[in-house]
């Protein structure tokens, strides 16, 4: 199968907006976790901490030039946060892989050929809320309601931005959103059909730090009580929610160096599946928990080192998904046993910087890896107080100096959802 790589990478975090801040954030062990109590009017379910995008402005990123005219219906003003987010990843990434120039116009008429997939959690519930109120209170409606909290707004608002011809779509497996995106560009990639895209923007999007949906996390006790994300802490409480959004620039090898573009990294293989009740080897799959005997994603990450022809010691660093929930980093914790025995990888968990920005989250920690890989760093755990004895990973709190080439990154969501993939450093 043709290969393919990314190269483009744009990262809305709350570690910073784009790459240099972020990599600074990252060697730094600066992580992005506020206060944010002032979200929230809730007694019963406070918000305390979380990661919020800090100092946000998208008018200062994004450009609206006369020529430009296709751009008018996608001004920041029309849009929810989400959009924005993503709006401006995507043209940090775009950048980043030379597909555009002045005032983010296209340098190449056959960039126009270029394809958004982009996935999401909960979508516009900001607006969704706020419109919903105006509505109860019988006040004027506003006409762009709809494109705020549309499940599509971001991916057709990038397309839009860019004027690109390939069709934008959606995906949703709630926490594995923007992995599974990621996998469906490689998939139409590969593909390589007449009239197809030659270049895929895939990625996701978040931003609900909302009254309700914290609430409706905290009531299902998913969500940290404090706010934060503590990855394979014996204190390990929950997540610690977030917003955010990622963007990857995706296309076939052979396209990439054809047109002098460097590519930052080379997909080796990925999986994605359904985590199902089995009564005898995983009956403690439900709605909103994995398999926790690990068994289901480990057969997962072996789909994904057989795809990539990779052996296990092949892989230098685990990028977990590492919520902070009690399950998943168990979960997580027995797939690796299960693969690697007592060689395990480095581990990287970076919710511990950024937080659980659902839709956002795998896509962002991918683009936190990719900065490390080419840093020659591996992140650290800023929350980590003590290892839980039941999980033999190697961690530290700090960030430390490590030459590493090979990841491995999974992803899960409720519903059982659970996707998986390998990306190589190019050289």
């Amino acid at each position: 199968m043709e290969s393919i790589v990314i190269t483009g990478v744009g990262g809305v975090s709350p570690i910073g907006i784009g790459n240099d801040a972020m990599d600074k954030s990252l060697k730094q062990s600066n992580h992005g976790y506020k206060n944010i109590s002032s979200l929230t009017k809730s007694l019963k379910y406070k918000l305390m901490e979380g990661c919020p995008v800090a100092n946000h402005n998208a008018e200062d990123y994004l450009h609206f030039p006369a020529e430009a005219k296709y751009r008018s219906t996608v001004r920041p003003k029309r849009l929810d946060r989400m959009s924005q987010y993503a709006l401006i990843a995507a043209k940090l990434a775009a950048e980043q892989a030379g597909l555009i120039g002045d005032d983010d116009l296209l340098k190449d008429p056959s960039f126009a050929e270029s394809a958004v997939i982009m996935g999401i959690a909960l979508n516009g519930v900001e607006s969704y809320d706020r419109l919903h109120r105006d509505f109860v209170d019988d006040k004027k409606v506003s006409p762009f309601a709809v494109p705020m909290y549309m499940t599509n707004a971001s991916a057709s608002a990038i397309s839009t931005y860019f004027n690109f011809q390939g069709t934008p779509f959606t995906v949703n497996t709630a926490c594995a959103s923007s992995l599974t995106a990621i996998i469906r560009a490689c998939d139409i990639l590969q593909l390589n059909r007449p009239g197809g895209p030659k270049f895929i923007l895939a990625g996701g999007t978040e931003a609900s730090l909302t009254d309700f949906v914290s609430a409706s996390f905290l009531a299902a006790r998913a969500m940290s009580p404090e706010g934060i994300s503590r990855p394979f802490d014996a204190k390990r409480n929950g997540f610690g929610p977030a917003e955010g959004a990622g963007v990857l620039v995706l296309e076939r090898k052979s396209d990439a160096l054809k047109r002098g573009a460097q590519p930052l990294a080379e997909i080796l293989g990925f999986d994605e599946r359904h985590d199902h009740f089995d009564a005898d080897t995983a009956p403690s799959v439900n709605f909103t928990s994995p398999d926790t005997s690990g068994g289901q994603l480990a057969d997962s990450i072996r789909a994904v080192l057989r795809m990539g022809d990779c052996s296990p010691e092949s892989i230098d660093v685990y990028n977990a998904h590492g919520t902070g929930t009690q399950y998943n980093d168990l979960t997580e914790a027995r797939a690796l046993v299960q693969v690697f025995g007592d060689q395990l990888p480095a581990v990287m968990a970076l919710k511990g910087f950024m937080g659980h920005s659902g839709g956002a989250t795998s896509v962002l920690e991918i683009i936190g890896g990719i900065l490390s890989m080419h840093g020659d760093y591996l992140p650290g755990n800023p929350q980590l107080t003590e290892v839980d004895p039941e999980i033999p990973l190697k961690l530290s709190r700090e960030t430390t100096a490590l030459k590493h080439r090979t990841h491995l990154k999974t992803a899960m969501g409720f519903g059982g959802a659970r996707a998986v993939i390998a990306y190589r450093k190019s050289a």
